[in-house]
């Protein structure tokens, strides 16, 4: 059994991709453990969603899925999946999310030397605050050299019909786009459970609202 740790958890993972394989090499551990959450795909699954997503290489669809089940389970866990750009900001973590689907619009445009973490970071709740976890899901996955866990300092929803300039947003904007953001992961049976976290959520974490990310600067330095 390969052991990996994975925003503070002993995940199981059986792989048969060597993409997938490679970018969770150095969340592997040596220690012996139970695992919390075990990341398998059968032959027959691979083959149904290779049938499904047509033109996508075994290790992407294999990749996918495994993400997949990833941000299912964490929610067993206190945490939830997003899909954003992860941003170290004053030793904490700024999320830009775009619910949109902006989201491989954004890590083309916030630079990389901020960005540690792009489409499934893990977020959990630990002492009475969130933490944000670099992952190896996603396709721009494994970027930060040594692993991450910082404080969730701020969420900033990137959505140009909505917002011109940046602003800090109420209750009333942002739990739609909280929502949508994490929906597009979320099983219905998971769907109660996600509104329990967002009530938690909104009162310890700040949040944001831009049309753009352009002058990225300008935007960390106040969010």
């Amino acid at each position: 059994m390969a052991l990996y740790r994975i925003s503070d958890l002993n995940v199981d993972i059986k792989t048969k991709s060597p993409t997938l394989a490679e970018s969770i090499k150095r969340y592997e551990v040596t220690y012996k453990a139970d695992p919390n959450i075990t990341l398998e795909m059968s032959d027959d699954r691979l083959l149904e969603m290779m049938e499904e997503y047509e033109g996508m290489t075994a290790d992407a669809v294999e990749a996918l899925y495994m993400a997949t089940l990833y941000s299912w389970a964490i929610f067993d866990f206190n945490g939830f999946p997003i899909r954003a750009v992860g941003v170290e900001n004053d030793g904490e973590c700024t999320l830009f999310a775009a619910p949109n689907d902006m989201t491989v619009d954004l890590v083309q445009r916030i630079p990389r030397k901020y960005a540690f973490e792009y489409n499934y970071p893990g977020i959990r709740m630990q002492d009475d605050d969130y933490y944000v976890f670099d992952t190896p899901f996603g396709d721009y996955g494994n970027m930060s050299v040594t692993g991450k866990k910082l404080r969730l300092k701020s969420i900033v929803f990137v959505d140009r019909q909505r917002f011109d300039s940046l602003r800090a947003i109420e209750a009333k904007d942002f739990v739609p786009l909280f929502m949508r953001a994490v929906s597009q992961n979320v099983r219905q049976e998971r769907t109660k459970h996600t509104l329990f976290i967002l009530e938690r959520v909104m009162h310890r974490v700040k949040f944001f609202g831009v049309g753009s990310v352009d002058d990225f600067r300008f935007i960390l330095e106040r969010v």
